[in-house]
């Protein structure tokens, strides 16, 4: 009686330990030379700055990478409004009594409130996003130490 072959091992790959960083993703592909010069340098940058971080603060050094680059982000998105008040009104609107002093019959005085309010709101994204990212960060660190 002739037993059945038995089946090869299946490989198993390595995982990656927890503490190990996760490798910077790379961007689109670009086709100009100005546009690979930039992608280089940028990456070359963000490539320090993500290892210095990690190697001073191990995972937590992540979401401080991850804030920071949200506030870059969310810095400029907040100047838009304000620089397309500026572009089409012509006036610069940094705060609500600014826009008390417009007429109350303009309608430079409601895209005041609208612009002023956007700022507004969008701050309040941009703190909340870092809140959120450090408490998600000091929870996996309570439950990993």
């Amino acid at each position: 009686m002739t037993t059945p072959p038995t089946p090869p091992p299946t490989p198993v790959t390595p995982t990656p330990s927890p503490s190990s960083p996760t490798p910077v993703v790379l961007s689109p592909p670009v086709s100009t030379k100005l546009g690979t010069f930039t992608q280089k340098l940028v990456m070359n940058v963000l490539e320090v700055v993500d290892q210095v971080l990690y190697g001073l603060m191990g995972p937590l050094g992540r979401t401080v990478f991850g804030s920071i680059q949200d506030a870059i982000a969310i810095g400029i998105i907040l100047k838009l409004p304000g620089l397309i008040g500026e572009i089409i009104i012509g006036k610069d609107f940094s705060g609500f009594d600014i826009c008390l002093q417009e007429s109350p019959w303009g309608v430079s005085r409601y895209a005041c409130f609208i612009i002023v309010a956007s700022d507004f709101l969008l701050w309040i994204v941009l703190a909340g996003r870092i809140i959120g990212r450090f408490w998600a960060d000091l929870k996996d660190l309570k439950n990993n130490p």
